[in-house]
């Protein structure tokens, strides 16, 4: 054993087994030993020796930097969406643009909304239920609407600003979904959508029609103006002089050639049933944004609740549900 010498405890050397004790030797100081031999180190936990990079080792890829340009065109392009549909729709909620023209990323979105706002472009409100449920929506400004309508694709498209109607708010957002969803079926068949009017729009020219008429001829002429500018718009008319308005009403062209058109109705739980059946005779797409407002919409089409175990009568049910 090196640097210890073996020894009996009566001093005498011996190679016979018994009890012993070490006896330290000590070291010569500059030894041959010493010379290769490395300092003693504190006890520690030593980490293993890396052993050298091979100089034919392959260098690790450095990350890719990001286009901030592509970037940043994207985000625009996304502000730029999104400030068309709130002036298109005139409401949407918020949860519908992260789906719709975020990608569901709600980061991204918040972003983005919250740069319209800050330029101006934007109003944001919440909305609370019956239920006490809250949810938020956008309408655009003023100046978000003359924005949009700068940088606008159609001029027949119009846009709006403001709430119309801060009652119905919850009926006027699901609007937007409605008519999306229809929308992204119209794209996937190849049509190319021009433009959306809202049931404003459409009541507006009508009246406009109206109020003219009236002006010329008085109130009888009104009436029939009225009914005749329904006609050739392609809105229903039903026996008692009503005019049927879509919530929506998308204006396509087909991918072969042609123009199309796909009214949208959103139901809600006030709806009679002699309104919903008028609307699905005028080929009107219905969605509900309720679960009453769909049992509504199945009884007008004669069809019974999955629930009861009982079938319907085979009527194409073409509605959607959309709760809020």
């Amino acid at each position: 054993m090196r640097g210890l010498e073996i020894e009996t405890r009566n001093g005498a050397r011996s190679n016979r087994a018994g009890p012993v004790r070490f006896k330290v030797v000590p070291r010569v100081p500059n030894s041959q030993a010493d010379r290769y031999r490395t300092p003693d180190k504190p006890k520690s936990r030593q980490q293993p020796q890396r052993s050298p990079r091979s100089k034919n080792r392959s260098q690790p890829k450095q990350p890719t930097r990001r286009n901030h340009s592509r970037d940043r065109i994207d985000i625009h392009q996304r502000k730029r969406q999104t400030l068309d549909d709130v002036t298109t729709y005139r409401v949407v909620s918020v949860r519908d643009l992260v789906e719709q023209r975020f990608g569901g990323n709600a980061f991204a979105a918040r972003n983005g909304i919250n740069a319209l706002k800050k330029e101006g472009m934007l109003h944001e409100h919440t909305v609370r239920l019956k239920s006490n449920k809250t949810f938020k929506v956008l309408y655009a400004t003023e100046k978000g609407r003359r924005k949009a309508w700068g940088s606008r694709e159609n001029k027949d498209q119009r846009y709006w600003s403001g709430l119309a109607k801060p009652a119905e708010i919850r009926h006027d957002s699901t609007v937007y979904r409605a008519a999306r969803s229809e929308i992204a079926k119209l794209e996937k068949s190849g049509s190319r959508v021009k433009r959306v009017q809202l049931d404003y729009e459409l009541k507006s020219q009508v009246s406009k029609a109206s109020e003219q008429a009236r002006a010329k001829d008085g109130n009888k002429a009104a009436v029939d103006a009225r009914i005749e500018a329904a006609k050739q718009m392609n809105l229903p008319v039903d026996s008692n002089g009503k005019i049927h308005y879509p919530d929506a009403r998308i204006e396509y062209e087909k991918e072969q050639g042609g123009h199309g058109r796909v009214d949208v109705e959103v139901t809600s739980d006030n709806y009679r049933n002699s309104s919903i059946q008028a609307k699905l005779s005028a080929g009107f797409k219905l969605y509900a944004n309720s679960g009453s407002a769909q049992r509504r919409i199945s009884s007008a089409l004669g069809t019974k609740d999955s629930k009861n175990g009982r079938s319907g009568s085979g009527a194409n049910r073409d509605e959607e549900l959309f709760e809020l």
